[in-house]
C-alpha cells in the first residue's frame, strides 16, 4: 500500500486538475480585458506575466534538479527544499499566475489561483502523510523547521556536488518549451477575438 501512495497522490492531483482545467480554459477563451491595446495597463499586465512565467519556470527547473529521480526514495532537504517543502508546487502556482497575466485575463487569474492553491493544499496533505510513513522522525523534524509553501531563507543549504537525473532534466526542458508557447497562444486568442471567431462572453475589470 505504501508503494502505491505516490501513484495515488499523483492520480488524485492530475484528476482534480483535469476537472478544474475546464473553467480555466473557458475563462482563457471567452474572457477578455477592458483596457486598450498599447496602454500602460496592457504593457504592465503582460510584462508582469513574463516575470511570473520565468520565476515559476526557474523554480520548477531548480527543484527538479534536486528531486528528480529521488522522490519517495530519499528525503530531499537541500536547495529549494530547504526553503519550503513544496517548491515544485510553488513554481506551478507562479506559472499559472504568469500564464493568466500573459493572456491579460484577470478572470482566468482568479480562477487559476483558486484551483491551484486548493488542489495542491489537498494533495500535499496526502503526500506528507506518505512521507511521514517513509521517513518517520526525519520528516517530522524537517516539517517542523521548513514551511510548507511560503519560503524561509533562514535555513538555506545546498550540497557542494549534486547528482542530476537526465530523465528529469529532459522532462523539465520539454515543459519549459511548452511554457514558452504561452505568449504565442495569447496572440492567437487575441486574433480570434478580433476576427469574431471567438465570442467575448465577459470583460473585466
Amino acid at each position: 500500500m505504501r508503494d502505491r501512495q505516490p501513484l495515488l497522490s499523483r492520480k488524485l492531483r492530475i484528476g482534480l486538475l483535469r476537472v478544474a482545467f475546464v473553467p480555466i480554459v473557458f475563462c482563457a477563451l471567452f474572457g477578455w480585458r477592458s483596457w486598450e491595446d498599447e496602454s500602460v495597463a496592457d504593457f504592465a499586465v503582460e510584462w508582469s506575466g513574463y516575470v511570473f512565467l520565468m520565476a515559476g519556470m526557474g523554480i520548477r527547473l531548480w527543484s527538479t534538479l534536486y528531486i528528480g529521480g529521488r522522490k519517495s526514495k530519499q528525503l530531499v532537504t537541500d536547495g529549494p527544499y530547504s526553503l519550503c517543502r513544496n517548491p515544485l508546487y510553488v513554481g506551478t502556482v507562479l506559472l499559472s499566475v504568469g500564464a493568466s497575466l500573459c493572456l491579460e485575463n484577470i478572470l482566468m487569474l482568479l480562477v487559476s489561483l483558486a484551483v491551484m492553491i486548493s488542489v495542491h493544499a489537498l494533495v500535499t496533505s496526502a503526500e506528507e502523510r506518505h512521507l511521514e510513513d517513509l521517513f518517520g522522525d526525519d520528516f517530522q523534524a524537517y516539517k517542523r523547521s521548513v514551511p510548507r509553501f511560503v519560503p524561509s531563507f533562514r535555513s538555506y543549504r545546498s550540497p557542494e556536488h549534486l547528482t542530476v537525473s537526465s530523465l528529469a532534466v529532459r522532462r523539465i526542458v520539454m515543459e519549459a518549451s511548452a511554457i514558452l508557447l504561452i505568449p504565442v497562444l495569447g496572440d492567437l486568442i487575441e486574433m480570434l477575438h478580433a476576427g469574431g471567431v471567438l465570442p467575448v462572453l465577459c470583460t473585466f475589470p
